[in-house]
């Protein structure tokens, strides 16, 4: 589907376990679905990478902890930017503990490591630039992350 750049609705739903549903944002279900997926799944670190900013504010980042008051997530990478307001953002860590990476800085990796490749690229040949792209990219993301 990726590669043909099909949406959702082109998945074949018997592929899906008998618990698996898909929602499409085409109809009020289906948006609230995916407007609200990040206060209904735990898991060990929470990456939006998408989505509206201010999705998470100071009005409903309570929806974010389990019935139990325990974060969903106890780590969120901000990679989409603006996903958490800042008032939202200071409740969750003083009220729930939740390391947040805020979204400047877990995005500068990502524009650090590709200002390396482009100068890497212009530097380089094609068939040398592109026979060690990976290796130069975690090397870059290694050094940033350790610097």
């Amino acid at each position: 589907m990726v590669r043909k750049g099909l949406s959702i609705s082109h998945f074949t739903p018997s592929k899906l376990s008998s618990d698996g549903h898909i929602f499409l944002a085409d109809n009020e279900e289906g948006i609230n679905k995916r407007n609200t997926m990040h206060n209904r799944l735990v898991a060990d670190a929470f990456i939006p990478a998408g989505g509206r900013p201010g999705t998470i504010d100071i009005t409903n980042y309570k929806k974010f902890l389990t019935k139990d008051g325990l974060p969903s997530s106890p780590l969120i990478v901000e990679g989409a930017n603006l996903f958490i307001t800042a008032d939202a953002r200071k409740a969750l860590f003083d009220e729930a503990g939740i390391v947040i990476v805020k979204d400047s800085s877990a995005n500068k990796c990502g524009v650090i490591t590709s200002s390396y490749e482009i100068c890497a690229a212009m530097l380089l040949s094609n068939e040398v630039f592109c026979l060690h792209k990976e290796q130069v990219r975690l090397k870059i993301c290694k050094f940033i992350l350790t610097s």
